[in-house]
């Protein structure tokens, strides 16, 4: 009986061992490389614009990416995201008598990152933002540059480290001209210990021919910025864009999370109109259900202080020559089930402009 027992008990032992297994060799060698993750936004919005009537819709956001570890010193991601080809928008309005809606290529890149690096990447390709952003004066959070970029980490203490990031994106290219390109330059400090948290730095950002093109994107919008007008119409960017940004971002407890955040930028080929900074405060983070944040920002952006293309699309309609204020509050109510409100108090013109004024209320389910 003893024997029968022991028998029956490393049977079983063995059946699940088997099991276990097959269930391994079953499953694809794929999944243990690429994680696939996405999220989707409903939106409904309201645009109060003087002069103009309200304007109120409805919009959808969504985005599906993988991202694949080629080798211990490569990675490679690709995503896909709803939208029409504007850089710095992945929504669609829900109109057109229920038609179906545009799906594009997002991002895809090559991630180098070998040993000799030390932490650091080299990216190939339409990547995110590569440089840091404590707000979105100068770039959209929508925006994925295309280009080569490096990142380095360079451990400075205990509780200090130096980020230094740099890059050479292709803006626009030309057949039969040269070429619109964007280089980037940034060195930051990145201070953590028990209190705050608190990064700071400089960046420098060079676009070359610029001045005398027609503005990117879109020929008949500069979002902004100075032009010319040629007598049939077309129109030219009136300046060159060489920005030095200063940046800030410090974040502690109070009894809740605070997060202060400030930036300064100016265009030195600008005579004038070449200058924005942007500071905001937020109180709390969306992370257990239950839980919330309060914001508000405030910015002065003047016309030639950025490309406007890039800038944040939504405050006072999206570009330069803009000021105002955004108030925020988000709510998470369950895991990976978030809600927002966005108001935004707005002037399209720094000097004598007109009222601008948006709701946003979101719903964000992520996967």
């Amino acid at each position: 009986m003893k024997k029968l027992m022991i028998a029956m008990i490393a049977g079983s032992i063995l059946a699940g061992v088997n099991a276990h297994a097959q269930e391994a060799a079953a499953r694809p060698q794929w999944t243990d490389s690429i994680k696939v993750k996405g999220d989707i936004r409903t939106r409904f919005e309201s645009i109060d614009e003087e002069g103009k009537d309200t304007r109120d819709r409805a919009r959808i956001r969504a985005r599906l990416g993988a991202h694949a570890k080629v080798n211990d010193e490569v990675d490679a991601a690709i995503a896909l995201a709803s939208g029409s080809d504007d850089p710095v928008s992945t929504n669609e309005t829900l109109d057109g008598g229920f038609s179906t809606k545009d799906i594009r290529l997002d991002l895809a890149y090559i991630d180098l990152h070998p040993e000799l690096l030390g932490g650091g990447s080299v990216i190939l390709g339409k990547m995110n933002m590569p440089f840091i952003a404590v707000n979105d004066l100068q770039w959209d959070g929508d925006l994925n540059p295309e280009g080569a970029a490096l990142n380095l980490e360079l451990p400075a203490g205990d509780t200090v480290k130096l980020l230094v990031n740099g890059g050479a994106f292709w803006v626009e290219e030309r057949s039969s001209d040269d070429e619109t390109m964007l280089y980037g330059a940034q060195i930051a400090a990145d201070v953590k210990t028990d209190e705050l948290k608190l990064t700071a730095g400089a960046s420098y950002f060079l676009y070359d021919n610029i001045e005398g093109f027609a503005p990117i994107f879109d020929a008949e919008d500069s979002f902004g910025n100075s032009v010319i007008e040629s007598e049939d119409g077309d129109l030219t960017y009136a300046n060159e864009y060489e920005i030095v940004e200063l940046f800030a971002k410090v974040g502690f407890d109070a009894g809740l999370p605070v997060t202060i955040s400030g930036n300064y930028v100016v265009n030195q080929d600008a005579d004038d109109n070449d200058t924005g900074y942007m500071v905001g405060i937020k109180l709390g983070k969306l992370k257990d259900p239950g839980s919330f944040d309060f914001g508000y920002s405030y910015r002065e952006l003047e016309a030639d202080a950025v490309l406007g293309v890039y800038a944040d699309s939504d405050i006072g309609g999206g570009g330069s020559d803009i000021k105002g204020s955004k108030l925020s509050a988000g709510y998470q109510f369950a895991k990976n089930l978030s809600g927002n409100v966005s108001y935004f108090i707005s002037q399209k013109g720094v000097d004598d402009g007109v009222d601008y004024d948006r709701i946003q209320i979101d719903l964000i389910a992520k996967f």
